[in-house]
This record gives structure tokens, C-alpha cells and sequence, in this order.
């Protein structure tokens, strides 16, 4: 069987390979759906995607595609309903694997109902100007949806058919002080990452550019949060107290930075968010004989070069073009910035 695994390798760590080795047996194959050079945290990923897509290669992955930005940067939601799609997409994948902190998969199919059931429960709760979490919480009386990755189990159940292979996570947990399975505590300590930070004048400059009716096109920008964020703008010096000026009980830290980063990206609500190719990010010699089995039965054409991305629909041409600008972006996250058109140039190596 075909597993598909939705994820960040941000970077790789012990879970990761633990979660991996856990549902792949002999003849089995392991499809990842890995965000592209952004992060759903707000964040820039801290190595690229080709290095990350490669390291997962060498530690029992078959097969990396990427989840491009528009889609790596939205809410929980969002997230697993494009790294879904992409699996589906495939044509051949069987299962969808994921780390949760439960491992009750009937008790988190039963509260992914119960979020569907009280929707309307929820948004009356929203209306107290608590954050959606909040709100969720509150209707639906289950400690499960305290931590993150029994929420992205929830997310993954309530927009897919396939089948679930849950595996309960080891270690302190997330975000803990856990530098072998936790990827926030390994984030701390590496010296050669990726950051927003080194691109803070930047993004400060492109944002203070914008007008209201601007922040008002971002995706989760409403009800007056536009006018606080220019507001914001005029004081802030930096990235921190940007994000700290404009939190509000009902906007969370990682919304807000999603926020930033979509304006500073140009991601508005009309970016379209429907991944329309399957992009190669790494593969193995397993998974050159799954990409030849889904150009036969996937729905989505395959890009493994730039010369098969100028093959694709104008639409899915111009998809792809924005990803090689999102990289370009990411190169310059660097203490050391890294050259443009990595998406044009990188020529695709097969593990073995």
C-alpha cells in the first residue's frame, strides 16, 4: 500500500522518521506532501525545500511533492484540505499517515463530526471576539483539541476518505524543550537557517506600501483588523512588535504572522489556492516506478523541470511561475542570501 504523509520537515527530525518507519512495510510506499519554502506557522522554512525534500528521501520517504505556498501559509483547515487533495490527486495512495497525541482514531472521527454538527454553534461563539480555537473549544468539550497535532488529525479526517493510520507521537510534545523530536526546540539551535528576520526591512517596507483596502484582500483580514495593522505599521521597528501591536483575543500570534507574510508574499484572497500540478520535489528508485504509476492514473499533470511546467495550462503555468518567486523569495532568508531561479535550475536527483 501507497501511504501519504501531509508535513513541513521543518526540519526533519527523530519523529519524523519514527512516524515514517512506523506504517511503511515491505513493498510499501511512502508519498509526502511537503509545504514549499513557506510555513504554515507564518515563518520562512529554515533550510529549502529541496534540501528537505532530499533529506526525507534518505530517511524512508519514496516520493516528496510540494505544497505550494498560497496553500503551506493558511489555517489548519486549509492546510490539510490542499495536502489532501494533492494525495487524492495521485491516483495511488491508499492511507493517509500522521503523528497525532491520540492514537483514538474513532474518537477523533467522532469529534471531527461534532465540529461539522455545531458549526453554527461555533461562529454564534465567535461573535464574543474569541479566536476560532477558542471558539472550537468552547462548543466542543474535548481536551483532544488542546494540542496541534490532534487538531490537524481532526482537519485530515473531515476532508478525506482515505484511510487513517494514526501514530501516536513520542516525546515531551510540541513546541516542548525536546531537541530530538520536538522541531520548534531544534529551530532554536541551528546557526544556518532560513528566517523572516533577515528580510525584516523588507517586509516592513512592502507593508508600510499598503493601504487599508489592501490588508483588507489578505485571507483572514476582516471586521476592522485591516485598520489595525496600518495603525500598527506606524510604530512598529520590528517584526516582533509588529505582531505583538496587532493581537487581539480573537487573532492569535500564528494567524497574524500568516497574515504578514501572505501581504508581504502578495497572497490575497483571489490567489488561487487549487494546486493544479504535482510538482517533484525528491525521489528514490521506489518512487520513479509511483511517479510513472500516477502519470496513469493520477488527475494532475506531473512537473519534475522547468521544461514540463512550460507544458502546463496558462493557468497552472502561472501557478507555477509564483512558486519560483516565493523561492526567489526564500533565497534571500538566508544570513548568506542564495542565487534566484532554484525553481528553474535545480535538476531532480533519484536516491537510491
Amino acid at each position: 500500500m501507497n501511504f501519504g504523509i501531509i508535513c513541513e520537515f521543518n526540519p526533519f527530525h527523530k519523529g519524523h522518521k519514527y512516524l515514517i518507519d512506523s506504517v511503511k512495510g515491505d513493498g510499501d510506499g511512502i508519498i509526502c506532501v511537503m509545504s514549499s519554502s513557506f510555513v504554515q506557522r507564518g515563518e520562512a522554512a529554515v533550510y529549502t525545500k529541496f534540501d528537505r525534500a532530499e533529506t526525507a528521501v534518505r530517511n524512508g520517504a519514496d516520493l516528496v511533492i510540494e505544497l505550494i505556498t498560497p496553500c503551506a501559509v493558511q489555517s489548519a483547515q486549509g492546510f490539510a484540505k490542499a495536502g489532501v487533495k494533492l494525495l487524492e490527486s495521485t491516483g495511488i495512495c491508499g492511507a493517509i499517515a500522521f503523528g497525532a497525541e491520540c492514537d483514538d482514531v474513532n474518537e477523533l472521527i467522532r469529534i471531527s463530526e461534532e465540529i461539522k454538527d455545531k458549526d453554527d454553534e461555533i461562529k454564534k461563539a465567535l461573535e464574543s471576539g474569541c479566536s476560532y480555537p477558542a471558539a472550537r473549544r468552547s462548543v466542543i468539550n474535548s481536551p483532544l483539541l488542546d494540542t496541534p497535532n490532534n487538531i490537524l488529525a481532526v482537519e485530515y479526517l473531515s476532508c478525506t476518505n482515505l484511510k487513517p493510520v494514526i501514530v501516536k507521537r513520542i516525546g515531551k510534545g510540541h513546541d516542548s524543550d525536546d531537541g530530538e523530536y520536538s522541531a520548534s526546540e531544534i529551530r532554536k539551535h541551528l546557526t544556518d537557517k532560513a528566517q523572516l528576520k533577515n528580510c525584516e526591512r523588507a517586509v516592513l517596507y512592502k507593508l508600510r506600501t499598503m493601504t487599508e483596502s489592501d490588508f483588507a484582500e489578505i485571507e483572514d483580514v476582516g471586521e476592522g483588523l485591516e485598520n489595525r495593522i496600518c495603525e500598527a505599521l506606524k510604530t512598529a521597528k520590528n517584526l516582533d512588535e509588529l505582531y505583538d501591536s496587532i493581537k487581539t483575543k480573537r487573532y492569535t500570534h500564528s494567524r497574524i504572522r500568516r497574515i504578514i507574510l501572505r501581504a508581504y508574499l502578495g497572497i490575497t484572497k483571489n490567489t488561487d489556492c487549487e494546486p493544479k500540478y504535482i510538482r517533484v520535489l525528491a525521489m528514490n528508485d521506489k518512487g520513479r516506478d509511483m511517479l510513472s504509476e500516477i502519470s496513469v492514473k493520477g488527475d494532475l499533470p506531473i512537473v519534475t523541470r522547468y521544461k514540463e511546467a512550460k507544458a502546463l495550462t496558462p493557468d497552472a503555468l502561472a501557478q507555477f511561475e509564483r512558486e519560483c518567486l516565493y523561492t526567489d523569495i526564500h533565497a534571500l532568508c538566508f544570513d548568506e542570501p542564495l542565487p534566484c531561479c532554484a525553481d528553474k535550475t535545480h535538476k531532480l536527483t533519484v536516491t537510491k
